[in-house]
Parts: structure tokens; sequence; C-alpha cells
């Protein structure tokens, strides 16, 4: 498994995430899909009345991943007081999952750039599993999708971006840092996560992804292989998978409901969410993350360039209180700075810094004890950088049995 020109690979970077909701659809159809599923309900003890209740269909796709499919009977509408209400409605289905996990199991690499040819591959690997004809993806309503992309690091470099962002701070919300692996920036409109990909995929996919792919290869065995060549055949491509996941630091924006609806005046069909729209949701919520200058401006991360650019662009006496000022931030933190300056103060400051090219984010004076960095100067988990992947990936034949995958509905 290798990177290798466009014409060979697949993508490392694009959809991950989607839920969409379908049209209204025949009530025969969803009881169909309602009566594969499980179902929670609350009963009142004394008066036998049913409270609430929720059908799940979880699916397993062709690799274990699972496919969360929601028949619903009932729809929000707006009362009178503007608030929504769920009230009966004919029958309809709520989908979500990670496409590329649903797909070939894992995201590392393998995903899909356009929203409706990721909607429309999904719908078929829906009907396959459930069983059942379902309408074209174009008209569903999308409520929420991640855009991805990967960037190329050593192994080490990527713990030092973690070791450098660790004060970085995000306007009206809470961060959440996991040592040196992974942020998490929640929000009503859009989460942004930022992680190792290769201590996620160790977690999450690694020991269900080799047990899938031993089934299957098993299934797939020449007649005279040894007795243990399934199990060395899955082994082999998860550690592949794992040595590409163990050089990619990952950025993840998610974008809500709430967004979506506010930025296309109306809840967007599958068809309106274009790639353009999401990257720009991405570069935007990552400009807001790490506040690092105008496009084209380049950026100074460390305590000399820094100097030498604030002295070049202002007077001796506010370059060396800028200075002063970056010093703080990278060493303390935008919280403990703002409470040594006025509000005013502490915002004019800090602008001054992105006007001109300056991050307090992975600065030799974080790393200062590291020895040997590997964390590039101008590194940043933006579109424009150059160590985003954007070479593919080839498979080796050898590790291609799509012809022979087990897709099963749990």
């Amino acid at each position: 498994m290798s990177e290798t020109a466009a014409s060979e690979a697949q993508q490392l970077m694009g959809l991950d995430t989607v839920r969409i909701k379908s049209p209204y659809m025949a009530k025969n159809i969803v009881d169909k899909v309602t009566a594969q599923g499980v179902s929670y309900r609350q009963i009142h003890n004394e008066t036998g009345e049913k409270l609430w209740e929720v059908t799940r269909t979880s699916l397993q796709a062709s690799h274990d991943a699972r496919i969360m499919v929601k028949p619903m009977y009932e729809d929000f509408v707006v009362s009178k007081s503007g608030k929504p209400e769920l009230h009966p409605s004919p029958p309809y289905l709520i989908v979500e999952c990670s496409i590329p996990k649903a797909m070939h199991g894992q995201n590392i690499y393998g995903v899909i750039e356009n929203m409706q040819t990721a909607c429309e591959s999904l719908r078929a690997l829906l009907e396959s599993l459930l069983g059942v004809a379902l309408p074209h993806t174009r008209n569903w309503t999308v409520q929420r999708v991640d855009w991805a992309e990967s960037f190329q690091l050593p192994d080490q470099a990527v713990q030092e971006f973690f070791e450098g962002i660790y004060h970085v701070a995000f306007p009206r919300r809470k961060m959440q840092k996991y040592g040196n692996e992974s942020i998490f920036v929640p929000g009503t409109t859009t989460t942004i996560k930022l992680y190792h990909k290769g201590r996620e995929f160790e977690k999450n996919d690694r020991k269900r992804l080799a047990w899938v792919l031993r089934n299957i290869f098993h299934e797939n065995r020449p007649r005279d292989a040894a007795p243990d060549w399934a199990q060395r055949q899955a082994y082999r491509k998860v550690a592949a998978l794992q040595r590409l996941a163990n050089n990619r630091l990952r950025a993840e924006v998610e974008v809500h409901a709430e967004k979506l609806d506010y930025d296309f005046g109306h809840k967007p069909k599958v068809h309106e969410v274009t790639t353009e729209y999401l990257q720009a949701v991405f570069d935007k919520e990552m400009a807001r993350l790490l506040r690092e200058g105008r496009e084209g401006v380049t950026v100074v991360r460390t305590s000399l360039a820094v100097r030498d650019r604030l002295e070049a662009r202002f007077s001796p006496e506010l370059a060396g209180l800028l200075h002063g000022f970056w010093l703080g931030l990278a060493t303390h933190g935008e919280d403990d700075m703002k409470t040594r300056s006025t509000r005013a103060t502490f915002y004019r400051r800090r602008k001054q810094l992105v006007d001109a090219g300056v991050s307090w984010l992975a600065t030799d004076m974080q790393l200062i004890e590291r020895q040997g960095q590997m964390l590039p100067a101008d590194f940043s988990p933006v579109r424009a950088n150059a160590r985003r992947c954007t070479s593919l990936v080839r498979e080796r034949p050898a590790f291609d049995y799509r012809s022979g995958l087990l897709q099963l509905a749990a």
C-alpha cells in the first residue's frame, strides 16, 4: 500500500460522517425497515401509557462499520409560539454513518468528495442491506456533514503539534484537549476535531477491521493456502493501514443542521451541498481556531522571527509591547493573557499579531525542551499547507477482495 499518482488511487480527504433525512415514504417500506430494528420505549407503569418509543436499525456494512437507520412516524412542526414540536406525519427515514467506514471499513483513505455521489453509494448499500427500494438521495435533507483533511507528518511531529497548540482557544467555546493526541471544539453550529489518526485507528478500528478482514480473506483463500493464510493477509493489510495512519494528522469540521439551515436559508437538500461549500466552511472554521494571519502572508512563530517581523512593521515601542504580548500567549495561553489586560487591549494586540502573520501556536518557546524538533516551522493544518495530503493511495491487488465482501444486516 503506497501513495501514488492520482490516476491510480483513492482519495485521502473529503466527506466523512453524514446524517440525511429521506422524503416521506410509503408506510409499508418504512414498516419493513422498522421490523428489522430494535425499539426502545418508556411506559408509565401505573397507567400503562406509552411515554415515548424510538426504533433504530443498526446495520453492519461490509467491514462491520455501523450504519444508523432510524424509522420515523413523527416530524417537527413549528407551533404558534415559534417552537418546533413533534406531530404525527407520513413515515420517513433518518440515516447516519461514516461514508468511508461503511464502504471500506476505515476512513484513512477511500473517501468521496462529492456529496451526491457519496449519498447515492450509501443508498445502494442500504437497499442491499435492507431489501427495500429507497428514493434517489438528490432530494434528501442534509442534517449533518463532516469534511476532513489529512496532513502528512512524522509521528513525533504530530505529537509536537499537539504540545504546541495546547494554549489555543476558540471564541465562546470550551475546548477539550486529550494529551498529545487530539483536541475537540464542540459548538452549536460546527464542531472542530484535530487528532492523531494513528492513535485513533489503533484504539477504535484496528481490532475490528482485522477480525472482519480475516473472515473476508478466509472466504477468498486459495485452495493450496496455508491454514493461517487468511490471518496473515489480514494482519498485513491492517499493519499497512496503521503505518499510513501513524504519519497523519487529521482535521475535521462537523457542520451541524443549525449552520446548514442558516447558510442556505432553508433545510438544504443533498444536491445543494457542494464540495466548494464544505471546503469554504472548513477553511473559515480552521482560520477562526488558528488565527494565523491573512492568506498570502508567511507565518512566523519562532521568537527571533517574530521579533524581526514586528520590528519591520511597527515602531520600536509598539514592537516591544507586541513581542512581550506574544511571549505571554506562547507560554501561558490566551485565557491567562485575557486576565492580564483589558478586553480592548487584548483583542487589539491579538489582531495586530494576526495581521502581521505572527502565530503563537507550536512555537520554539513551547518546544524549547525538546531536542531534535521535527515539526516544520511553517506547518499549519489548513488546506493551503504543503503537507496536506493530495497524493492518492494505491491498493495492491492482493489486498482487494471487494467482490467477496459480505454485507450483512444485524
